[in-house]
């Protein structure tokens, strides 16, 4: 950043005149002038975000370790997964209060799983087929509309699938 650049507080909207302050407000860290870090600081708002001193470059840097390859699953569950849930509890002679210990919820919340009221997120319908040994979740497919970027030009629109409950 260069001298002539004027900063503003994250705040206030004021130009900063001196030095910057950073602190961590409401869970965001902010830059703020003198005035609101002052007041936020004092009134227990925001912490005080400790600059790190900058290390030298060292002559001989260790080996960056290698990246990981993200893959993202797109996962919904199946159409009919209340009445598969429904069997395989029944098939292993379990009641609703048996397998809702077993999973760490409700027996409303079971209830309303199996009766299609409620769709379980994905990390209990993992549970879910887990603890049952059943599949209930099938990777989703994109709809055909659906045109893939160039390389390099990825998106949060292009990641991101808007799930809306149709009542």
């Amino acid at each position: 950043m260069s001298r002539s650049e004027t900063l503003y507080c994250e705040m206030c909207g004021s130009p900063i005149v001196g030095r910057p302050y950073r602190a961590i407000v409401d869970g965001v860290e902010m830059v703020l002038c003198a005035s609101c870090y002052l007041k936020l600081t004092r009134s227990g708002r925001a912490v005080p975000v400790r600059e790190r001193p900058r290390r030298a470059k060292a002559a001989s840097r260790q080996p960056k370790r290698p990246t990981r390859k993200v893959s993202i699953e797109l996962l919904d569950l199946v159409e009919d997964y209340p009445e598969i849930i429904r069997r395989a509890r029944e098939a292993k002679g379990w009641d609703l209060r048996t397998l809702a210990q077993k999973l760490r919820i409700s027996e409303t919340m079971l209830r309303r799983i199996e009766q299609g009221k409620y769709k379980p997120p994905i990390d209990l319908a993992r549970r879910i087929e887990k603890i049952l040994k059943i599949k209930i979740l099938e990777p989703t497919e994109l709809e055909d509309e659906y045109e893939a970027p160039p390389p390099g030009k990825l998106t949060l629109g292009d990641v991101v699938i808007i799930r809306r409950d149709e009542d």
